[in-house]
C-alpha cells in the first residue's frame, strides 16, 4: 500500500506489516515514521534489532544471513536496511522482493531512502513492497502548507501560539524541519501553559530558514516574487556560490523552452515529454502555470538574460551579479 506521511499512525493502530519502505529528503518526517515503526515493532515482541547499511562493498547475501541470525532470548527481529541512493542496482533489486516476498512471520523489514526519483516508483522491488506491506514518500511541505505543519505541530506537543505567531514562525523557519521542531521544543520549556504571542517569540526564534537552490526555482515557477527575492538574498548571505544558482536556473528555463516549443505547435504536452525531462508529477501543475504565462520568444529573453549573468560571473562583463539575478527574477515573474 502507498501511504502519506499523515496516515502513517493510524495504520500502526491496526497492526503492524511485513515491510516498509519509507523515502525522501526530508529527514525529520523520516526519522519519525521509522520511530513509529520501531516503537510499534518492540510493542509488538520483536525486541532484536539490526540496521544494515548499503554501500558499494555491500554483499546482499547477508540480508539472508541476517535473517537466520536470531538472538538466544528474542522472539522476533526488526531488520532496517539502510539505502541512502535509493538504487539497490539489479542484484539489490532481487534479493529485496525475494526476501519480502518470503519474510517470515518473525521478522519485520524496514527500508529507508534519501536520494529519490518518480522512476523509482515503478521498479519491481518497490512494487512489491508496496503490494506485500506500506510504501511513504515523505515531502518538504510547500510554503503555503508550512504555517499548517506548524500548527498541527504546535497542537501534537501541547503549544498554544497565536495566529500572528504562526506567521511570524513560517517565515523564519520555512524549509527546515528538523529548525523549526527544535525551536518549538524550546519554545514550550520556555513558555510552558502559555499562550504564545508574536510579539513574545520575534526576539527569540532563530533565523534558520535556509532556502537551497531547488527550492528558489520552486519559489519561482510559483511566482512569488517576495518570497524569490528575499530567498535570494539569504543565498547570497549564506555565501551561497551564484554560479550553482546560475546552473539550476538556467537549466530549469531550457526545460521550459522544451515543453513551451510543443505548445507552440498546438500539441498537449504529453505523459511521456515530461518523462523525458525528468519531471515528477507533482511538478507538472507549476510548469503549466508558467507556459500559461511565458511564450516562447519570452522564454528566450530570459535565457537570454541568464547569458548575460553567466558573462558577469565569469568576469567578462561589468556589473553586480546578485543585482542581476534578482532584476532577471523580477521579469521572470512580471
Amino acid at each position: 500500500m502507498k501511504i502519506y506521511a499523515n496516515q502513517l499512525e493510524a495504520l500502526l493502530q491496526s497492526g503492524l506489516q511485513s515491510c516498509y519502505l519509507i523515502v525522501g529528503d526530508e529527514p525529520l518526517q523520516r526519522l519519525e515514521a521509522a520511530d513509529a515503526i520501531r516503537n510499534k515493532a518492540k510493542a509488538q515482541g520483536f525486541t532484536e534489532r539490526e540496521v544494515l547499511h548499503v554501500d558499494k562493498k555491500f554483499k546482499w547475501e547477508t540480508l539472508f544471513s541476517s535473517m537466520g541470525t536470531m538472538s538466544l532470548f528474542a522472539e522476533k527481529k526488526l531488520m532496517e536496511l539502510y539505502l541512502p541512493t535509493g538504487k539497490p542496482g539489479a542484484a539489490g533489486s532481487k534479493a529485496i522482493v525475494q526476501f519480502v516476498e518470503n519474510t517470515p512471520a518473525d521478522i519485520c523489514l524496514l527500508i529507508q531512502c534519501e536520494q529519490w526519483t518518480a522512476t523509482n516508483d515503478k521498479t519491481k522491488w518497490v512494487k512489491t513492497i508496496e503490494k506485500q506491506g506500506l510504501f511513504m514518500r515523505v515531502y518538504m511541505p510547500k510554503p503555503g502548507e508550512f504555517g499548517q505543519w506548524l500548527r498541527n505541530r504546535c497542537r501534537k506537543i501541547g503549544l498554544r501560539v497565536e495566529a500572528d505567531t504562526i506567521s511570524l514562525l513560517a517565515m523564519r523557519l520555512e524549509g527546515n524541519l528538523l529548525a523549526a521542531n527544535q525551536e518549538l521544543e524550546k519554545l514550550k520549556m520556555r513558555f510552558a501553559e502559555q499562550t504564545i504571542s508574536a510579539k513574545a517569540v520575534a526576539g527569540l526564534v532563530a533565523d534558520s530558514a535556509r532556502f537551497d537552490v531547488f527550492r528558489l526555482t520552486d519559489a519561482l515557477m510559483e511566482n512569488k516574487l517576495a518570497r524569490v527575492l528575499r530567498m535570494i538574498r539569504s543565498l547570497k548571505l549564506d555565501n551561497t556560490p551564484i554560479v550553482v544558482i546560475h546552473w539550476s536556473l538556467e537549466r530549469q528555463l531550457r526545460q521550459l523552452l522544451f515543453f513551451a516549443y510543443i505548445k507552440s505547435k498546438g500539441q498537449r504536452v504529453s505523459p511521456a515529454d515530461y518523462r523525458k525531462q525528468g519531471v515528477w508529477q507533482n511538478q507538472q501543475t507549476a510548469i503549466q502555470a508558467v507556459l500559461n504565462r511565458l511564450s516562447v520568444a519570452d522564454l528566450q529573453r530570459l535565457i537570454q538574460g541568464m547569458a548575460q549573468l553567466d558573462r558577469t560571473i565569469k568576469g567578462q562583463a561589468q556589473g553586480n551579479a546578485w543585482l542581476q539575478l534578482e532584476q532577471w527574477a523580477i521579469k521572470f515573474c512580471s
